[in-house]
């Protein structure tokens, strides 16, 4: 039987600017691919679960057409690789590095059970625009504070990437290695707010591509929706962030090319100091009636229930409303930022861990990251929300309070009809 490269396809979806892939097609074996998949009613993330499998749907599709094979598994993925990479006679598996401790602790019984069978299990950088260890300090240590991460992220950029382009979808010969493609498996319809696959996330940055001189302006005026919502293909790999950087770059947008820098900085700090990902405690005491009322947006404060709402129907927020959010269950409720970075983990379509805990801690004051400052919830809600139209949309039951009460109906309840809307759940 002859040999061939096994490819394992995590959170790269994708065909161009693809590392692993390309190391694999230049290796001249047969390729085979694989796909570790779940159901959605089987996931604590199903939208997210939705939208991963129509990306490696498309990716099947594209891979089929070359003749080569995706095959798709559930279960243990420690033994399925191992097993799979067996049967088919891999001479090697390629995979995208990891970053998080589970998806480490994996890949390292997985190298373990493949090097006892003489397969070689190689990684490559597919998720970010630096490596784990490709941005450390003067001492060889990884930063802890996002500013002179940016600084040196920036100078490694304009050394290393700045002028060069992405490479493009490697020329993959038509192969006929394997007689029989299997068919990709269908799961059950999902209501998605973005649909998902590589092209689609590029049509995606397209549509954003002409915003971007005016992001700066009205990146924290979530009505205006003027950020690129690109976190979710980012989060299945359906697009490069390399790629992503070097357009940016090139077309002066700093500001939004921040949002690469400060996800590189997040994942490898999840890498280097993972134990900030098992100080999730499930037992850490909280007030079970603030988090029901938190999450299912009843808080009594419309900009943050707006935004609680706005995430359980699409599974997406934008950033302002991200740091709001969290920053009223942490800070204003004093609540452990746990409970609440497990719920957004359960329910935003781009959730990636490193970027999920950085965020939250963050929030909570425990990173550095220079976060903005707490503000009170009714004056956040003037600041990003100033004449009421993102609350009015996802409030309909403030719909027709004018902008001089919609902050605060409490103040007016006299006077206003607030259609069973919530007081306040706590006075601050």
């Amino acid at each position: 039987m002859q040999k061939i490269t096994l490819i394992w396809f995590r959170r790269n979806l994708r065909l161009s600017d693809n590392a692993v892939l390309q190391h694999a097609v230049a290796r001249g074996l047969p390729l085979a691919a694989m796909y570790a998949w779940q159901r959605p009613s089987e996931s604590v993330n199903p939208r997210q679960t939705a939208f991963h499998h129509q990306a490696a749907a498309e990716l099947s599709a594209k891979l089929s057409a070359k003749g080569v094979p995706l095959f798709s598994v559930q279960g243990n993925v420690a033994e399925a690789v191992p097993d799979l990479a067996t049967r088919l006679n891999a001479q090697s598996v390629l995979a995208d590095e990891a970053y998080t401790p589970s998806e480490t602790e994996c890949d390292n019984r997985i190298w373990r059970l493949l090097d006892a069978q003489g397969i070689a299990f190689e990684r490559f950088n597919d998720r970010t625009v630096f490596a784990k260890a490709d941005i450390m300090s003067e001492h060889g240590r990884p930063y802890l504070e996002f500013v002179p991460y940016k600084q040196a992220w920036l100078h490694a950029f304009k050394q290393q990437i700045v002028g060069q382009r992405p490479s493009e979808q490697p020329d993959i010969p038509f192969q006929t290695a394997f007689a029989d493609l299997p068919p990709f498996p269908e799961i059950e319809p999902a209501a998605l707010m973005l649909q998902g696959g590589e092209q689609a996330a590029w049509r995606q940055w397209r549509q954003f591509v002409p915003q971007l001189g005016v992001y700066p302006l009205l990146k924290d005026f979530p009505a205006k929706k003027a950020t690129s919502q690109l976190g979710a293909y980012l989060s299945a790999g359906c697009i490069s962030p390399r790629a992503l950087a070097a357009e940016a770059a090139a077309r002066g947008a700093h500001d939004w090319l921040q949002n690469l820098i400060r996800r590189d900085f997040y994942q490898q700090w999840l890498f280097h100091y993972p134990e900030a990902a098992r100080q999730i405690d499930e037992d850490a005491a909280f007030n079970a009636d603030f988090f029901c009322r938190w999450a299912q947006g009843e808080t009594g404060f419309p900009l943050i229930d707006a935004a609680m709402r706005y995430l359980q129907r699409s599974g997406w927020l934008p950033p302002v409303l991200r740091q709001a959010a969290a920053q009223f269950w942490c800070v204003t409720l004093q609540q452990p930022w746990q409970h609440g970075a497990r719920w957004f983990a359960h329910n935003q379509s781009d959730d990636e861990a490193a970027v999920n805990l950085g965020n939250w801690q963050t929030a909570a004051g425990l990173l550095s990251l220079h976060a903005p400052r707490v503000l009170h919830p009714t004056v956040a809600a003037q600041q990003f929300d100033p004449d009421g139209t993102f609350i009015r949309r996802h409030l309909p039951e403030l719909a027709h309070l004018p902008k001089d009460v919609i902050h605060a109906p409490w103040l007016a309840r006299g006077d206003v009809d607030s259609h069973g809307y919530p007081l306040p759940m706590v006075e601050i």
